[in-house]
């Protein structure tokens, strides 16, 4: 097999993973001391992972615990477990991931892929330093991995190092393949004062029905949310729901969709959206806050059960989901200033296009004067755009 074959090969996997993985979100909330006890026989207080994906690892299991010196399959029941855990929205099965890959990293030099891997997992748990830095040791072993250039890339990005994160993506051009590089790049420059040039050249590209689904799916995200920045709402609504028809179980996907769709004041279509996910935490503050604004019966119960998981995750000192929530106090409970403060949080860690918007609302509906100026330093500093943004209500920012 030749050299460029098995980059190839590698690069598409890599992308595959990611994408199945995602990108990415809890600073303390104050639950009551008071065991909650549900009214409602239908309120979710435990999620199980279908029996099916779990019996697909057993073999996995079989094979690491009947060969321990076996990397591949520690790489691959590793990466099952992360898959089980973004699926489900269930940190535990990442942790079973990062116990399966332990023997291997206390090794004095770990190898490549089990470092990009470990990067992986502590990237879903909002880890980002600690990723970057083993993402740098497995680069510097194996430059040309396309999979830890773009988790690289993404990270970078989801940060707002745009700098660091458009020479992240040129090295796809020799890592990886031309599909790759070209999204990742544009994602960048559709961030860094290039949002329409951007779309544009995303737009103009025929989109291969014959690549992976995963790969049309991250494709058409980017521009879904080019489009949305752009005020295009035809455009990007068109886009995610090609999105969701390649990638239909996909929890990031059906998020940006149910977020949209709220935006434009059609909370009915985002129930039906969303029916039977309240699995997913995401998905399941997205039904409350839909409920809440039609007025509906089950806002309550939505927003009780997504109550109770966020005090689960204070508990087990889970501080990675700021974002949804600072959503939660600002949509369902209507606190501004606790909003505010989670979104601050937030923002310090990433800055994805809903990072910033749920941080300029509640700016706005907390009158913070210093907060507003922050995301206006910001805006001016990156040339970001995004015309659903609040006004910020002031003009320029005060000089340093």
């Amino acid at each position: 097999m030749k050299g460029d074959e098995v980059i190839g090969r590698r690069s598409c996997a890599a992308v595959l993973r990611m994408i199945a993985l995602g990108l990415g979100v809890l600073t303390a909330f104050a639950a009551s001391a008071t065991p909650y006890r549900p009214v409602d026989e239908r309120t979710v207080l435990e999620r199980v992972p279908e029996r099916s994906e779990l019996e697909r690892l057993a073999p996995l299991r079989a094979a690491v615990a009947a060969r321990p010196g076996d990397l591949t399959a520690a790489l691959a029941l590793a990466t099952g477990y992360i898959s089980i855990g973004r699926r489900n929205s269930d940190p535990r099965f990442v942790a079973y991931a990062q116990a399966t890959l332990a023997p291997w990293l206390a090794q004095p030099h770990p190898s490549e892929p089990v470092l990009v891997l470990q990067a992986t997992a502590l990237q879903y748990l909002h880890r980002f330093d600690e990723a970057l830095t083993l993402l740098q040791r497995a680069l510097a072993l194996q430059p040309l991995d396309g999979q830890a250039w773009l988790t690289r890339a993404a990270l970078l990005e989801l940060r707002g190092d745009y700098g660091a994160a458009r020479r992240a993506c040129a090295r796809l051009v020799r890592s990886a393949d031309e599909f790759t590089a070209l999204t990742c790049l544009k994602s960048v420059d559709g961030r860094n004062g290039q949002l329409a040039a951007s779309f544009a050249a995303l737009a103009s590209t025929d989109l291969d029905p014959r690549l992976p689904a995963a790969l049309r799916a991250w494709r058409l995200a980017v521009a879904a949310e080019m489009a949305e920045r752009l005020g295009a709402d035809q455009a990007a609504e068109a886009d995610l729901s090609a999105a969701l028809r390649a990638a239909p179980d996909d929890p990031y996907l059906k998020a940006t969709y149910a977020d949209q769709l709220l935006r434009l004041g059609r909370p009915q279509e985002v129930i039906t959206l969303l029916k039977g996910c309240e699995a997913q935490d995401a998905l399941l503050l997205r039904l409350a806050i839909a409920a809440r604004h039609l007025g509906s019966a089950d806002a309550e119960r939505w927003a009780a059960a997504y109550a109770q998981r966020l005090a689960a995750a204070q508990r087990d000192r889970d501080n990675s989901h700021q974002r949804e929530l600072a959503l939660y106090l600002l949509d369902v409970r209507g606190d501004a200033q606790l909003a505010l403060q989670a979104a601050a949080s937030n923002w310090a860690v990433q800055r994805e296009p809903t990072d910033v918007r749920v941080y300029a609302r509640a700016a706005v509906q907390a009158h913070s004067r210093p907060d507003r100026e922050v995301i206006a330093s910001w805006l001016a500093a990156t040339h970001y755009e995004d015309r659903t943004l609040p006004a910020l209500s002031f003009g320029r920012p005060r000089q340093p």
